[in-house]
């Protein structure tokens, strides 16, 4: 989901540079590919589903849809579309590169075979200098590596819809009286098994002092709302489902609401106080911390975000952010904000700033894309002057 969200602003960019340009937009998840429908199907887009790297599903694949470039995003490296891509000449960008470090672990130890594979791109656009160093390590030849920045900084802080925020804080107010909207809104988002009991019991430490706190719980993957409301039942937590406040049939009154709804998360951070970013306390390697960010929050995290160090880079360069271990911690450091109004403000002022440097990045590999499409098309024209 993160991916397609990324690719949006790089889309628009490309259609800007190429008007008539036809595009189709493939996902391998179902959640995917309804986020896809959503965004790319209004700019004309075909989308559809990414074949399984079997050599006869990526042929059927191409040959059908005749593609001349192929961008794939982050880390997504599968050796037979490649190959196949390759020897029928198609142009290869890897955009928003990403390299992890179990990726790099693993295509370091076998770079006699990664580098051939990784090579196949014609350009490699990294999102990080971490990134870029690990490609350089890999031995990614320098005239195809390019440091431009993360595209899921770019949509950020251009994509924020502040009156669906409002809405969406006008729906969690509900029928209660919240003092013209200064009771706090604690939003939990992207939760993974194993973190929402701790989320749970700092909310129920949290509410001594904060009674009318409101706790919104999105794990990240809504098909497990069921199971959490069957959990919040047990704590005797009254809650909402999230698509029936949108929806209109009741309004907000019981002290939880439990999101269970697809392209929500990142407006509801628009009308949240504090925000917790899950992935981070079990070892899933984190979600994107930035997004907090860019509606003026400073995110709680746990300690495993493996897969966005980048994302701790800027907001600890920028000093935002906190990094919590247990429901303790996690309820201190609400507590903490929670009792200093001011000091949560600038905090979050400081991490919407970090990602202001960041902006750009869509329009970046956009361009550096249309010059590799040009390259190819003067060689072409050479070719056949000769």
């Amino acid at each position: 989901m993160g991916e397609i969200l990324a690719a949006a602003p790089l889309a628009r960019e490309l259609r800007k540079l190429w008007p008539g340009v036809a595009l189709t937009v493939s996902t391998g998840t179902e959640t995917g590919q309804a986020l896809a429908r959503k965004h790319f199907l209004p700019l004309g887009a075909l989308v559809c589903y990414f074949p399984l790297d079997i050599p006869w599903a990526v042929r059927r694949y191409l040959e059908r849809l005749r593609p001349h470039l192929i961008i794939t995003l982050e880390s997504e490296i599968w050796p037979n579309f490649l190959d196949l891509s390759q020897q029928r000449g198609v142009l290869l960008a890897l955009a928003n590169a990403r390299m992890s470090d179990k990726s790099f672990r693993r295509l370091l130890r076998y770079r006699r075979y990664s580098i051939d594979l990784i090579n196949k791109y014609d350009l490699l656009s990294a999102s990080g200098r971490q990134d870029y160093q690990r490609l350089k390590e890999l031995g990614v030849p320098a005239e195809k590596l390019h440091l431009s920045g993360n595209l899921k900084y770019d949509r950020l802080l251009q994509e924020r819809d502040e009156a669906r925020a409002r809405n969406f804080r006008r729906l969690l107010q509900g029928e209660q009286d919240l003092s013209a909207g200064k009771e706090p809104i604690f939003l939990a988002a992207s939760t993974h098994p194993g973190e929402e009991e701790v989320v749970l019991a700092a909310y129920e430490q949290l509410r001594g002092p904060y009674p009318a706190l409101l706790l919104v719980l999105a794990p990240r993957h809504p098909e497990r709302a069921a199971s959490l409301a069957e959990r919040l039942t047990n704590r005797r937590l009254a809650f909402h489902y999230w698509s029936r406040l949108l929806a209109g049939p009741e309004a907000r009154r019981h002290p939880v609401v439990l999101v269970d709804t697809i392209g929500d998360l990142f407006s509801l951070y628009g009308a949240a106080d504090l925000a917790f970013v899950g992935g981070s306390l079990v070892p899933h390697g984190g979600q994107n911390i930035l997004e907090p960010a860019a509606w003026g929050l400073s995110p709680f995290y746990g300690p495993h975000l493996e897969n966005f160090r980048w994302a701790v880079e800027i907001l600890e360069e920028a000093g935002a952010g906190m990094t919590v271990t247990d429901a303790a911690s996690l309820a201190a450091a609400g507590l903490e904000l929670l009792k200093d109004p001011e000091r949560r403000r600038d905090l979050g002022a400081r991490a919407q700033a970090a990602l202001v440097p960041h902006q750009g990045a869509a329009r970046r590999q956009a361009e550096l894309i249309a010059e590799l499409w040009q390259r190819k098309a003067n060689s072409r024209t050479q070719i056949r002057q000769k």
